[in-house]
């Protein structure tokens, strides 16, 4: 069984190979000073999405993260839903901030939502607005 005792409780930053995931980091930053809590940055990219480009965007993401205190992981996994929802479990993450979902989404929102009911997910837009959807309370869930 994982146990959080090691880790600080953290805001968990999930960001793409999009130099426009800064607005997401600096979101994420914001909740995380106003709640006295430590600042996570994570990228899930498949492994086709290796070259040299997507490395440029990424260390300019990593950059902002560091120079805001954060630390960042990298995974390169097809299933970036599940591969967050371990990392958050695994390093004490209390809150999720993510983009909005495009028209195509493949539904990450909504199997986060389902994977970690439990933690607020922060939605940030385009225009830097900050939608958030609270925890599921478990405490009135019947028990199976």
């Amino acid at each position: 069984m994982v146990t959080m005792e090691n880790f600080e409780p953290n805001v968990l930053v999930c960001v793409t190979d999009q130099p426009s995931s800064e607005r997401l980091i600096r979101a994420g930053a914001e909740i995380a000073k106003e709640n006295n809590l430590a600042l996570n940055v994570v990228s899930v990219l498949p492994k086709s999405f290796v070259s040299e480009s997507t490395a440029k965007i990424l260390q300019g993401l990593y950059d902002t993260a560091n120079s805001l205190g954060a630390e960042m992981f990298f995974y390169f996994n097809s299933d970036p839903a599940l591969t967050i929802a371990v990392h958050a479990r695994k390093k004490g993450t209390v809150h999720i901030v993510s983009g909005k979902p495009g028209a195509n989404s493949n539904m990450f929102i909504e199997t986060i939502r389902g994977l970690l009911p439990q933690l607020p997910l922060s939605i940030v837009d385009s225009d830097e607005r900050i939608i958030t959807i609270p925890a599921v309370s478990t405490a009135n869930q019947p028990s199976r």
